[in-house]
């Protein structure tokens, strides 16, 4: 066996001190395991994680909190409050995940509250699944608690319960490896007269953009640094290389009345790219919603239209996925989207086969975004809010900004920035950054022995 020199043995002394510190740290280890999945972001809870007893579950305020599930099994299952902060109030609440392996998985929300006699009613429940051949795409589900209905008078407890109980779900138990999630809570103020506002449409129609000439605009990784993309009816064309196994992420802008629609097109593969292979790579695009729940709607009267494609020889992919309208009244009917704010678009391409002897291949895509439709049917909030009680009137609130997205801050859309304290240094990046600071020291250290060997 080759021996290291003397000079690289001193360079070897700093890549040591920084495996060490990928080891004793878990930060570059768990970066390292998995490179290419998205970053979902969030605060850290109080605790570091979720509580898996559900007698003592773990506070949450409005904002977007960083957790963990998994592990083992008893870390699948997270418990949480909410206690309202505005009396009549809608609570949404949405979980997102970044699966950890190709193995099948699941994430699910339930959200209720306990009643008089101590009894668990469920309010509302929903979960999302890996799409099969790309396991690696993020999850997201969410729920919205509050009024069930535009022409309701009545006060249902899920509306007046000033505490709501929260459990996250992982949906297997064979997977032993930790998935990050975040979970998003945001409380909006209730609305006079629902029943005034536009109609949820019958059928999921849109018109798909035509693309344009190409910016190349990579989206990111991270749900934070996501480009934004100045969309028009017309569209934006970006273009993109996917590595095998990766996913990408750019965002929007949707208000009231409006719709978007993401498009992904690429051309047919190169022949020589496929020798040895004997099926296409998987292609998706989804959208993201405030709340932080995956979706993908279909224009209903185009029968061959699908947000899921293949990158192969035979033909090209053009997928599709787009939404209704932004209308008040869609969450009456279980209808996307729900509120106003930054929507995201993911763009992902299945992995290699890992049984299979091939290197991946880098998938070239061009995506186009649309927003359509001139804002309208924004919803009358009240001039003023109080707390549950009927006590207090909440300070900070204005009708141009209902939305509740971290404590004591209001926003004119559901996805305002909850990130508390310094912003961008949250303290996943402060880990990276002193990761990375220590590490530039240690390898420092083993040129400084170098040089006084010289």
């Amino acid at each position: 066996m080759r021996r290291p020199v003397p000079a690289a043995r001193h360079l070897l002394a700093g890549a040591c001190c920084l495996a060490w510190l990928t080891v004793t740290t878990g930060y570059a280890a768990a970066a390292g395991a998995a490179p290419d999945r998205v970053d979902v972001g969030g605060e850290a809870l109080e605790g570091g994680t979720g509580s898996t007893n559900p007698a003592e579950p773990t506070t949450l305020g409005p904002g977007l909190w960083s957790d963990t599930l998994g592990g083992s099994e008893a870390q699948n299952v997270h418990h949480f409050t909410y206690d309202r902060r505005i009396r009549d109030s809608t609570v949404h609440i949405g979980v997102i995940g970044s699966p950890p392996s190709a193995d099948s998985d699941a994430l699910k929300v339930d959200v209720g509250y306990v009643d008089e006699d101590g009894n668990l009613t469920s309010c509302a429940s929903d979960d999302d699944s890996i799409t099969y051949g790309i396991p690696q795409s993020v999850l997201g589900t969410a729920v919205s608690i509050g009024q069930t209905a535009a022409d309701s008078t009545d006060r249902p407890p899920c509306l007046t319960a000033a505490t709501l109980e929260i459990e996250v779900s992982r949906g297997s138990s064979s997977v032993t490896q930790e998935m990050p999630v975040a979970i998003k809570v945001v409380e909006e103020a209730g609305v006079s007269d629902p029943l005034s506002l536009p109609e949820t449409p019958e059928a999921v129609s849109f018109d798909v953009p035509d693309a344009g000439d190409a910016e190349d605009l990579a989206g990111a990784t991270s749900f934070d640094e996501a480009p934004e993309l100045d969309s028009s009816a017309d569209g934006v064309t970006v273009s993109t290389t996917l590595p095998q196994g990766s996913e990408q992420l750019w965002r929007v802008g949707v208000d009231w009345g409006q719709q978007v629609v993401a498009r992904v097109t690429a051309d047919q593969a190169d022949e020589a790219d496929f020798e040895g292979r004997y099926s296409g790579v998987p292609v998706r695009v989804r959208l993201v919603d405030p709340r932080r729940e995956v979706y993908a709607l279909t224009d209903e009267a185009a029968s061959d239209q699908s947000a899921d494609g293949s990158y192969q020889v035979d033909e090209p992919v053009d997928i599709v996925a787009g939404s209704n309208p932004l209308q008040y009244r869609n969450r009456y009917d279980d209808e996307l989207p729900v509120v106003p704010g930054d929507y995201w678009i993911a763009v992902s391409v299945g992995p290699v086969d890992p049984t299979a002897d091939l290197d991946p291949l880098d998938v070239p895509v061009e995506l186009t975004v649309a927003v359509t439709g001139e804002p309208s049917g924004k919803p009358s909030y009240p001039g003023v809010v109080t707390s549950p009680d009927e006590g207090a009137q909440i300070e900070g609130y204005s009708p141009d900004e209902p939305f509740l997205v971290a404590e004591d801050t209001f926003s004119a859309v559901a996805s305002g920035n909850p990130v508390s304290g310094d912003g961008w240094f949250s303290t996943r990046r402060w880990a990276g950054l002193g990761l990375a600071a220590v590490s530039v020291l240690c390898l420092g250290a083993g040129l400084v022995r170098l040089r006084a060997r010289r």
